[in-house]
C-alpha cells in the first residue's frame, strides 16, 4: 500500500503545482476606428459610423512563397478570417488578405498593416474592400522570414478604398484608427504535467494488481 499512496500523493503535488508551457504564440490584432467625412457609404462603411476588427495569425506566417513578399518592403498572409462589427451586427470577413509593411518601404505605406477584402473568392467583377493603417512595424526579421511583434499605435486619417467591381474604379475614403496588437500564448501540456499523467497510469495498473 505505501508505495501506491506515494505515487499518488506525487501526482496530486505535480498536478497542483505545475505550470503550462508555451508554444505557438499567436499575433493578436484588434482595430477600432471611426470613417471620417468623404468616406463612401456602402455595405460596410459610411461617414462618422465606427467599426472594429479582431483577428488572430501566427507570429510565423508559413505560408510566405515567392511573390507573397518583397523584401525591403512588405509580406502578405492569406487567407485570414477577420471579426468585423459594424451597425449593430458582427460579421466575417473570410478569406481576407493582411500586409504587413516595413517601416523604411519605398514602394508602399511606411510600417503597420493593411487588410483587403474581397465580397466573393475572385475580385473580378465583385466588391473589393482596403483598409490601410500606417503606423509602428510589426515584425522582425525579413520579408521572406518574419517574427510577427504584434504593437499598439494610433492610426489617424489612414486611407480607406472601396472597388465596387474589383475593377479601377475607387472611391476613396479615410479612418481614424487605433491598432492593438497583443501576443497571446497557446498553452501546452509542460513536461511535469505528462510526468502526472505517467504517475497516474502506474497508480491505477497498481491498484488493479493489488
Amino acid at each position: 500500500m505505501r508505495p501506491r499512496f506515494v505515487s499518488l500523493t506525487l501526482l496530486f503535488v505535480v498536478s497542483t503545482f505545475c505550470s503550462p508551457a508555451f508554444a505557438d504564440s499567436l499575433a493578436n490584432y484588434s482595430i477600432n476606428g471611426t470613417y471620417n467625412s468623404g468616406s463612401p457609404s456602402t455595405a460596410l462603411s459610411a461617414p462618422g459610423e465606427s467599426f472594429s476588427m479582431n483577428f488572430s495569425l501566427p507570429i510565423n506566417p508559413v505560408d510566405l512563397i515567392a511573390g507573397n513578399y518583397a523584401i525591403g518592403d512588405d509580406f502578405y498572409t492569406y487567407p485570414v478570417d477577420i471579426m468585423y462589427s459594424y451597425g449593430g451586427t458582427t460579421t466575417t470577413l473570410a478569406n481576407a488578405l493582411v500586409a504587413f509593411y516595413s517601416s523604411t518601404a519605398m514602394s508602399s505605406q511606411l510600417g503597420g498593416l493593411a487588410v483587403d477584402y474581397c465580397v466573393s473568392p475572385s475580385c473580378f467583377g465583385n466588391p473589393e474592400y482596403v483598409w490601410n493603417f500606417a503606423g509602428l512595424q510589426q515584425y522582425t526579421g525579413t520579408e521572406d522570414n518574419p517574427t510577427l511583434m504584434p504593437t499598439s499605435f494610433p492610426s489617424p486619417g489612414q486611407g480607406f478604398t472601396f472597388y465596387p467591381t474589383g475593377g479601377d474604379d475607387a472611391y476613396l475614403g479615410s479612418t481614424d484608427s487605433q491598432v492593438q496588437g497583443m501576443v497571446v500564448p497557446t498553452p501546452e501540456p509542460s513536461p511535469l504535467l505528462l510526468l502526472g499523467a505517467g504517475l497516474a497510469g502506474l497508480a491505477l495498473m497498481a491498484k488493479l494488481r493489488g
